[in-house]
């Protein structure tokens, strides 16, 4: 199972980003579901969870096959340059944009057009800057910062 994720760029430090990354992510995962819970809004976690999920989780496959266009990252703990490309983080945005739209009965009009309009751009973001391997936490965080002012503020 550990091979399955330990690529041979990542080492010696696949454990080391492995680990904080779970340990950041439930870090930020954890408030995010008290408050929405305590809002009635449980449900609405799903968005991020299924864009980290399944449009981070496709990203790398979508841009190994098809990324012809890259950009680089840094990592945690070093200074060396890590390949992402445009269609991965497409992945991302797609991913979100649908996981709204099937969320959408946890939103009035004005709300939805505001998630729609926002929260797949900054979560997209969030994937392209964040540090290699270190996705999920900054896409926990920042999608779901983005629905709380959403749906607290609109």
């Amino acid at each position: 199972m550990f091979r399955s994720f330990d690529r041979p760029e990542d080492r010696p430090l696949t454990l080391t980003w492995l680990y904080t990354q779970f340990i950041a992510s439930y870090l930020v995962l954890i408030p995010l579901l008290a408050y929405f819970e305590s809002h009635a809004l449980l449900p609405v976690i799903m968005i991020i969870i299924i864009a980290n999920g399944v449009g981070d989780g496709l990203a790398e496959p979508v841009g190994i096959k098809f990324g012809k266009r890259k950009y680089t990252t840094y990592a945690l703990f070093t200074r060396e340059k890590y390949v992402r490309s445009y269609a991965g983080s497409a992945c991302v945005f797609i991913t979100t944009f649908i996981a709204i739209l099937a969320f959408h009965s946890y939103f009035s009009t004005v709300q939805f057009i505001a998630a729609v309009l926002t929260v797949p751009v900054l979560i997209t973001l969030a994937e392209a800057f964040s540090p290699h391997t270190w996705d999920s936490p900054l896409i926990y965080a920042v999608g779901g910062a983005s629905l709380i002012g959403i749906l607290h503020f609109l």
